[in-house]
């Protein structure tokens, strides 16, 4: 990924899914550390930092969510990696307290 100065991170569902998602960081919100994923409640190896999206926010890329179990939109757990988003991280780490 390039530099990314612009306020913009890469998401994705769970810390190990192929699938990801670039949102404003302004349009994330309950930034927290945990070891469980969103949706399927999936385990992770270690704890990862994860916020909410809203599912209509996203500016490109692929979640695994639907909107099959209800009207959209719905807030979605999401798991931020380091090496995606490593221009960033001090900003999100600061967010987060580390």
């Amino acid at each position: 990924m390039a530099k990314n100065d612009n306020g913009i991170v890469l998401v994705r569902r769970q810390w190990n899914d192929w699938r990801d998602a670039r949102y404003r960081l302004c349009d994330i919100e309950g930034l927290h550390w945990t070891s469980v994923s969103g949706g399927v409640n999936a385990p992770a190896p270690r704890p990862f930092i994860h916020r909410y999206v809203w599912c209509d926010t996203m500016i490109d890329g692929e979640l695994a969510h639907s909107c099959e179990h209800g009207t959209g939109p719905h807030r979605v757990k999401v798991c931020l990696i380091k090496k995606n988003n490593k221009s960033i991280w001090p900003k999100i780490l600061a967010l987060v307290g580390h």
